[in-house]
Formats: structure tokens, C-alpha cells, sequence
């Protein structure tokens, strides 16, 4: 009798064991309850897929449109008001609880092979979800296909008020027959539209600029000519429009740009200024002469000052970065201009990805000394070759000159562009805990915290214990089955 009750007990203990086991393996089998990925855009990141729509399901974030923007993808959700930082605790508690159930399911990313080498002592689970995984400008691990995935808030309203905005692709939802509604950014044979750009009310510059004693305060004249000015080594080296041929000229020139440079000791110059002042109701200029004495310790001579010819003066150059700009906002912007700035043909910045630098001149390249360095214009874009390739069009019917434009850049990552505020989403800069409830339990009861159920009911039992137990994994099984079906 004790030998068939023993046999029993060991019989049904087989029998719980084999049940969990088939719970166990119908629930690996089935994989991750996964829908279309929106539309497949994140087909390849399952983990970010199932995360994201997780929250969209849950009513945590409202996605309206997804949009490829030169590698970032961006999500548009309807909400006005900044994410909350519980989105974050919310994707990153789904992400833990993705890599912990379906750890097959998770691609190796090949760009953590650094960190993830045996002698960091780190686990790829580790690399992946806690020492890389977010970085301050990263809301999720990093994508196997896109350079970052982020948040935009306001929807399609915000999403005009992007420069460079008619460029997005959208890749989600997509039409009717399958295809985007996005910009055909593709071609350059493109036949640009510039009526929305207002061609009006173009930035003059002025004299006085600068410190009052400065050179307006000297010469005007000479002053608006000039377009750039640095030192190096000893030298001044002064980039100006029409620079003076005769002896005269290139002497007054000289004493413009600075009246004390060949001086060692007490230096006195006048200095005129002209300030704008209000005379019986009207703004009027009004020339004011002061008397500058300074000690000088630079006992230079006029050969140490390299005067630089350019071909467009300071005025013109702003105000064709403005026309730049505000094409950068119209709808006619299908190439992708981000951004334009006046700057010289330095783009090294310590602490800064270096972006992809692309040179329409031939006659521009990166300064590698102070003789070489230019003032010119740049352009920021999505896609630089693009935009190179379509200013030979697009410039003229600007009113601007082709070889205006010297430098085109193309950051990599998109978050270096421009510090956007809270419409990036970009997740905070302070630590927050989030649960490892997956990974820090005995297998057991990590287990049995995938189910939702008490440890205890993965031992074995007897009698009345063990019916429970089998009814509770079929009762597991049967929901599981229905959690995937509807999933």
C-alpha cells in the first residue's frame, strides 16, 4: 500500500513537473505578443516595438505619425505638453521585461561589442540595458536600424514649425496603396518652389558694431569692408572686400584696423561713434568723438598684418543666410536645409561628434592654419549630398551666388543639430530607479513572477495540492493562449 501511494505521489509530481515544463514552453514558443510594428518600421527592433506599442495600446503616449529624418526616426504624438518622465519609467520597465522573457528574441547590436567583451566582465544584458542602453539624448536602447528613435509632441501643427520639417519621410501610417506620404527628397532634378520665401525686410548691417572703440569708431567704411578677423602667432590676418592697392590706401586701411599696431607705448587716437538717439520724437544718429589713450606693448610692424581678399561683404552674407533660413521653414524645402549660419570654414568642436563635412568650392576646404581660414556660409542639412547637389538650382532662384555657400554639414545624429527643448522628448538627465524584479529573483520565482502567479504553485504537491496545481497551468495555459490571440 505505501509502495502504490509512493508511486502515486511520484506519478503526479511527474505529471505537475511535465505540465509547467509545457506552460513553460508553449509560453517561449509563442514568442513575444507583438502586432505589425507600425507598419514594420520596427520590425528589426522588437524590443523597442514591443515597448512603443505597448504604451500606445496602454494609452501612455497617442502616436499620430512616425517619420524617418535622415536616420533618426521620429514618433509625433498628438499631446501638446512635454512627455512626463513616468513615459520613461514606463518603456524602460517594458524593455527589462522584454530582454527577460524573450532574450532569444533581442538582435545583438554590433555596436555593443566594445562594451560586451568577456573582459569588462559585463553580460550583453548588461551592456545593452543598463550601461548604454540610455543615454541622456536616448529614451530606448540603441536601434539595430535607426540612429536614435525620439519623441515629438504636438503633432503635425509642431511639426511645421521644424526647419527642414517638408523633408521628414513618413513611414507610418502609410496610404492606401502602400506608399508614404513623404517628401521625395531623392532627386535633386527637383524644381524648387520659393514662393512662400519672403525676400522683405533682409538684415543691413550697420556701423557702430562692437566695442566703441572699435573699428566703426575709426572708419566705417573700412569697417563695413571688412569680413573677418583672427590672430595667430603674431600675426592679425583680416579678411576684407576690395582691399586697397596704393601705398595710401593700404596705410589708412592699416591704421583702421588698428592705430596702435606699430606702437610700443603710450597710444592716443580719436575714436567716433555714432549712437542712435531720440530728437524730438525721431530716432536720429547722432556722431559722438571720444579720445582713446591705451599703453601698447606690441611692438609689431604693418607686415605682420595679413590682409585677406574676399569677394562678399558681411551684409550681403547675412542676409542670404536669412533668405537660407526662412527656405529652411516653407514647404518648398524638400531637400532638407536644417539651419544656415555665417561662420568660417572651422567645424572641429572639443566634445562633439565631428559631423560629415561636405565642400561645394573647390577653392574651400577645412582651415588646416590661420592663413586659411574664410568666413563663409554654411548650411546644416539631413542629407548633405543632396543639398549639395541641388544648390547649383536652388541658389539662383534665391538671389543667391552659387559660390556664396562654402561649407555643407551633416551631423549624424540629428540630437546635436539643435538643443529642441522638451518637444525631443528627450528623456531626463537625473537617474531613475527602475525595477529589476526579472533578473534579481532565484530562477524560481523569476519564473514564477513571469506568470503572475505565487512561486509555490511551480512545486510539486499531492492530493488536493496537486489538482489545484494542474488546474492552475491549464487555467495559465488557456490564458496565455488568449493573451496571444488577442495580442
Amino acid at each position: 500500500m505505501r509502495e502504490r501511494l509512493l508511486r502515486h505521489k511520484v506519478g503526479v509530481a511527474t505529471i505537475i513537473a511535465a505540465l509547467g515544463v509545457a506552460a513553460l514552453t508553449l509560453y517561449a514558443t509563442t514568442g513575444p505578443p507583438l502586432g505589425d510594428c507600425f507598419g514594420g518600421v520596427l520590425s528589426k527592433d522588437p524590443l523597442h516595438c514591443y515597448a512603443l506599442e505597448q504604451a500606445d495600446e496602454q494609452g501612455i503616449i497617442d502616436v499620430e505619425t512616425i517619420y524617418d529624418v535622415g536616420g533618426t526616426l521620429y514618433f509625433s504624438l498628438r499631446q501638446n505638453d512635454p512627455v512626463g518622465s513616468h513615459v520613461y519609467e514606463f518603456l524602460k520597465t517594458k524593455s527589462y521585461e522584454f530582454y527577460d522573457r524573450w532574450p532569444d528574441d533581442v538582435p545583438v547590436n554590433p555596436n555593443y561589442d566594445w562594451w560586451c567583451t568577456p573582459d569588462r566582465g559585463l553580460t550583453y544584458r548588461q551592456c545593452y540595458l543598463e550601461k548604454t542602453g540610455w543615454r541622456p539624448s536616448f529614451m530606448l536602447p540603441e536601434s539595430m536600424v535607426y540612429t536614435n528613435v525620439l519623441f515629438r509632441t504636438g503633432g503635425e501643427s509642431a511639426r511645421r514649425l521644424e526647419p527642414g520639417w517638408a523633408a521628414w519621410q513618413k513611414v507610418w501610417p502609410t496610404m492606401a496603396s502602400g506608399v508614404s506620404g513623404a517628401s521625395d527628397a531623392s532627386t535633386t532634378s527637383v524644381a524648387f518652389d520659393v514662393s512662400d520665401v519672403d525676400m522683405t525686410n533682409l538684415p543691413v548691417i550697420t556701423c557702430p558694431y562692437g566695442r566703441p572703440d572699435d573699428i566703426c569708431g575709426r572708419d566705417q567704411e573700412v569697417a563695413l569692408s571688412v569680413v573677418g578677423l583672427h590672430y595667430a602667432r603674431g600675426k592679425m590676418y583680416v579678411q576684407t572686400v576690395n582691399p586697397p592697392e596704393d601705398e595710401a590706401g593700404i596705410h589708412r586701411f592699416r591704421k583702421a584696423m588698428d592705430p596702435c599696431y606699430d606702437i610700443t607705448g603710450r597710444c592716443v587716437y580719436t575714436a567716433t561713434t555714432t549712437d542712435a538717439r531720440i530728437v524730438n520724437g525721431v530716432e536720429t544718429q547722432v556722431a559722438r568723438s571720444t579720445q582713446i589713450s591705451i599703453v601698447s606693448n606690441f611692438a609689431g610692424s604693418y607686415e605682420n598684418m595679413v590682409i585677406i581678399p574676399v569677394k562678399y561683404n558681411r551684409g550681403e552674407s547675412r542676409r542670404w543666410v536669412e533668405i537660407l533660413n526662412r527656405f529652411a521653414n516653407s514647404p518648398g524645402n524638400t531637400i532638407g536645409i536644417v539651419r544656415a549660419k555665417y561662420d568660417d570654414n572651422k567645424v572641429s568642436t572639443p566634445g562633439i561628434t565631428p559631423p560629415v563635412q561636405f565642400w561645394p568650392l573647390d577653392t574651400l576646404g577645412l582651415a588646416t592654419s590661420a592663413s586659411e581660414v574664410r568666413s563663409t556660409i554654411r548650411i546644416l542639412a539631413i542629407d548633405g549630398q543632396i543639398v549639395v547637389d541641388s544648390l547649383p538650382v536652388l541658389l539662383p532662384l534665391l538671389g543667391i551666388p552659387v559660390d556664396a555657400v562654402g561649407l555643407v554639414l551633416e551631423y549624424e545624429k540629428l540630437a546635436f543639430i539643435e538643443d529642441y527643448g522638451s518637444r525631443t522628448g528627450f528623456p531626463p538627465m537625473e537617474d531613475v530607479e527602475y525595477p529589476l524584479e526579472y533578473s534579481d529573483r532565484p530562477v524560481l520565482h523569476r519564473y514564477a513572477a513571469r506568470f503572475g502567479v505565487s512561486s509555490i504553485v511551480l512545486i510539486g504537491a499531492t492530493g488536493v495540492g496537486a489538482a489545484l496545481v494542474v488546474g492552475g497551468v491549464v487555467t495559465l495555459v488557456l490564458r496565455l493562449r488568449r493573451r496571444r490571440a488577442l495580442g
